[in-house]
């Protein structure tokens, strides 16, 4: 049932996608500054990517073995949050779905079903995120 809080979910749950997916591919997670103000040399890491400045203001980014290559990520910690954070990810992208789909269905019990396993979905991406 097309509803004024329905489209509101929907817009928020589209937003938490699109942020999710910024997080993830952002290079920025640690950035580590130049220990002297002369210093030019600012690295910045991110799950996927590794970015640095050089004294040639060329700033240059390069993922961690290739994308596609996972054992190459440095850790098994980061190894984890890339993990966690793309299936936190992916859950919040198919509720989103969902929930667009439950705005178009009519009422009733079939509306009701889509709209707890979306829900349920978001709560588990939390978790996933949130780790």
């Amino acid at each position: 049932m097309f509803s004024c809080v329905g489209c509101f979910w929907v817009l928020l749950s589209s937003c938490l996608v699109a942020v999710c997916s910024f997080s993830f591919l952002s290079p920025a997670w640690i950035v580590k500054e130049p220990p002297l103000p002369q210093a030019q040399d600012e690295v910045s890491f991110g799950l996927l990517w590794h970015c640095s400045e050089t004294l040639e203001q060329m700033y240059s980014c390069y993922t961690f073995g290739g994308l596609g290559k996972f054992n190459e990520i440095p850790s098994s910690s980061w190894q984890t949050s890339a993990v966690l954070c793309s299936g936190g990810c992916a859950l919040l992208a198919i509720s989103s779905l969902l929930a667009i789909i439950a705005v178009f269905l009519p009422s009733g019990l079939c509306e009701r079903r889509v709209c707890t396993l979306a829900g349920y979905m978001q709560t588990a991406a939390g978790g996933c995120i949130s780790k």
